[in-house]
């Protein structure tokens, strides 16, 4: 019996194929769950730029920048202005790595005042490949509350 167990030098290239095959399909599958892991970290990463010009937007119109002189008036803060009055740093586009460049970008938040006198806020945020922008057939600009990842879609 001690004799039998002494002979055996390793494994067949049989069962090293079949090790390799195996390792092979669990890289694999574990490549694809990453990648929709990195697609749904760069989406959520997209909404929470949009989510960063809202609070922009509130802090210029806190430090008193914008008039609002009757209700159902509205104005348009461009991605531009924010980082230039220094509420909002140039942000960079998760699908791409690249800055947006607030000279050519026409990002954006609107901002109206409601009958009531409160404020309602609603973004359009348009990176190099995806846009943050389609509501309905009604509004372009997505409001504040109803952000989310459903409504990334390609830039047209």
């Amino acid at each position: 019996m001690m004799r039998a167990w002494k002979n055996e030098k390793g494994m067949t290239l049989i069962e090293l194929l079949a090790v390799i095959v195996i390792l092979g399909i669990v890289a694999a599958i574990a490549s694809i769950a990453m990648r929709n892991v990195i697609e749904k970290s760069r989406a959520q990463a997209f909404v929470g730029h949009a989510y960063a010009m809202y609070e922009a937007a509130r802090l210029h119109v806190g430090a008193q920048k914008v008039e609002f002189l009757q209700p159902n008036h509205s104005e348009k803060l461009t991605y531009q202005q924010l980082v230039n009055d220094g509420v909002l740093e140039p942000m960079k586009d998760p699908y791409t790595s690249r800055r947006l460049p607030p000279e050519t970008n026409e990002s954006y938040v609107l901002v109206k005042k409601r009958s009531d006198g409160t404020l309602q806020y609603a973004i359009c945020l348009k990176g190099e490949t995806k846009q943050l922008c389609s509501y309905n057939e009604m509004q372009d600009e997505i409001p504040v509350e109803e952000l989310s990842v459903t409504f990334i879609k390609d830039v047209e």
